[in-house]
């Protein structure tokens, strides 16, 4: 996968080889490259495409050669993976979930644990009305 960038670092271009030239499975990615390109040169963020093609799960899926990305739950997981490693602050990837093996196991063990729930009073008790 190749991306281009706007001159403030944003991606702009992304271009997904997948399958051989004329296959299916390679016309379907280059259409996918061309619709991912045009929804960040129209400004849909970055973080919104990750969060929406992350933990798609579909074949192929399992192990991948990537360093940073152990496992991809698909190819388009991979690909929202990527892209947030490659262009989102660190805190934006957090909230995402998006976090290198290496930066994963830096973090405390608690760092994902939930907040807790807000403690609310039990509802009063119905009165009843009666009328006369």
């Amino acid at each position: 996968m190749t991306t281009n960038q706007f001159a403030d670092g944003r991606p702009g271009e992304v271009f997904a080889k997948w399958g051989k030239e004329g296959s299916t499975s390679g016309g379907l990615m280059d259409a996918f490259s061309i619709m991912l390109s045009l929804a960040l040169q129209y400004g849909v963020p970055a973080e919104v495409i990750v969060s929406k093609l992350k933990d798609m799960r579909f074949e192929p899926l399992g192990m991948t050669d990537d360093p940073e990305i152990r496992e991809a739950s698909s190819i388009m997981d991979w690909i929202a993976r990527r892209i947030a490693l490659d262009h989102l602050p660190f805190e934006t990837r957090k909230e995402l979930d998006v976090l290198t093996a290496k930066e994963a196991t830096a973090l405390p063990a608690d760092a994902f644990a939930p907040t807790p729930l807000a403690r609310r009073e039990p509802p009063a008790a119905p009165t009843t009305i009666r009328s006369a």
